[in-house]
């Protein structure tokens, strides 16, 4: 007699054994020396390299293992004379950041909550709702009866009106609107620029070669200040041709600059020199993730200086701005041209870009955007 249960038994055999197969197989890929490896997603790291552990000992076991591991590897291959002692050139005389007493890491969590069961968040809904059937024309017309700003592509007009009804109701209302100024004293508006290369090589690391910081007053919504240095590069002391033409930093400006625990020595000494950090809070931002993730911090391992505290979190612009305007994420030429602001200075100078990432941030303080800490170092 036929037993119908046969053929299921058999597809399920074959199942068990495939996944054995294929488990087998996985542990069998993960045993495989690292060194036979290199260029795969395991660990590129030769097994017993002097290299790898002094590298690891420079930068940890963490970033070894990661994108920043590798490009420092090679490096430190081409350059076996630069060890962590030499990396750190004058930097013994390394001068401590700011205090952080009433810094943007201990300010007071203002936040307000909302009590959504006051009516007045229901006219609030209304105005958006008549402000969302505007036409451009019509939004424009309304913001300069109101003396606003009337630049801008739709999106920005439209969270223009939008914050500045919402603000007026609240305030009638006697309620407590969004305010920069109640979180910050003072932005510091940073913009590395660093050493490069056309086309990047796989394992390239770039070195901090300027290091800029304007400072925007959040009270009067003006640049106050600004700080700039040029640094001199150690792995790669001869910027590429690709790398003089983007930034339009010379040789000889490099050449010429102290090398990078000397000049955030110099960065420390200015900020204490505004009272930021004790008098004055404050906060870092820049137009994405990478000028604190992976310049400032590749660049102080490199250095054997320790990452200052208050540049753990910052206030990525790029995030704020399509939070606030409803738009996709943009580069910083596509927010200015949102905007319809014209470009000030020389594009991949770190202080004109600097510049600029102020400009559009007092924009967004200017339209009633409330600016908060939206990034953290990740490792």
């Amino acid at each position: 007699m036929y037993d119908s249960s046969l053929p299921a038994i058999v597809v399920g055999l074959l199942v068990g054994f495939a996944v054995i197969y294929f488990v087998f197989w996985r542990c069998m890929r993960k045993t495989e020396s690292p060194s036979s490896k290199r260029g795969s997603r395991l660990s590129p790291w030769p097994a017993n390299s002097t290299l790898s552990f002094r590298l690891k000992k420079l930068l940890g076991e963490s970033a070894v293992n990661g994108t920043f591991g590798s490009m420092a590897m090679a490096d430190l291959q081409r350059k076996p004379e630069l060890s962590a002692d030499s990396l750190d050139g004058k930097g013994r005389e390394y001068v401590s950041a700011p205090n952080m007493k009433n810094s943007c890491l201990t300010y007071p969590d203002t936040k307000y909550v909302k009590d959504l069961s006051n009516p007045i968040y229901r006219a609030i809904s209304r105005k958006n709702g008549e402000i969302n059937r505007m036409s451009k024309e019509e939004m424009i017309d309304t913001l300069a009866k109101l003396n606003l700003n009337t630049r801008g592509i739709g999106e920005i007009l439209r969270a223009r009106l939008k914050t500045y009804y919402k603000n007026l109701l609240m305030s009638e209302a006697g309620l407590e609107t969004p305010s920069t100024q109640r979180n910050f004293d003072y932005l510091c508006v940073i913009d590395f620029e660093a050493t490069c290369e056309e086309p990047t090589p796989i394992d390239y690391i770039q070195e901090i070669i300027e290091y800029p910081i304007v400072l925007v007053n959040t009270k009067t919504m003006k640049i106050e200040d600004s700080f700039n240095s040029f640094i001199k590069p150690l792995l790669h002391p001869t910027l590429s041709k690709f790398c003089k033409e983007l930034t339009s930093i010379t040789q000889v400006e490099v050449d010429q600059a102290d090398t990078f625990p000397l000049v955030l020595n110099g960065v420390h000494r200015w900020m204490k020199s505004k009272a930021l950090g004790t008098e004055h809070s404050f906060i870092i931002v820049t137009d994405g993730p990478w000028d604190m993730n992976m310049y400032l911090n590749v660049q102080c391992k490199l250095s054997q200086v320790p990452y200052p505290a208050y540049a753990r979190q910052w206030i990525n612009l790029c995030k704020t701005f399509s939070n606030f305007y409803k738009t996709k994420r943009m580069c910083l030429r596509n927010m200015l041209g949102a905007l319809e602001m014209g470009f000030d200075g020389r594009p991949h100078r770190g202080i004109d870009d600097a510049i600029n990432i102020a400009n559009i941030a007092i924009q967004l303080m200017q339209d009633g955007c409330e600016l908060e800490v939206n990034d953290r170092l990740t490792q």
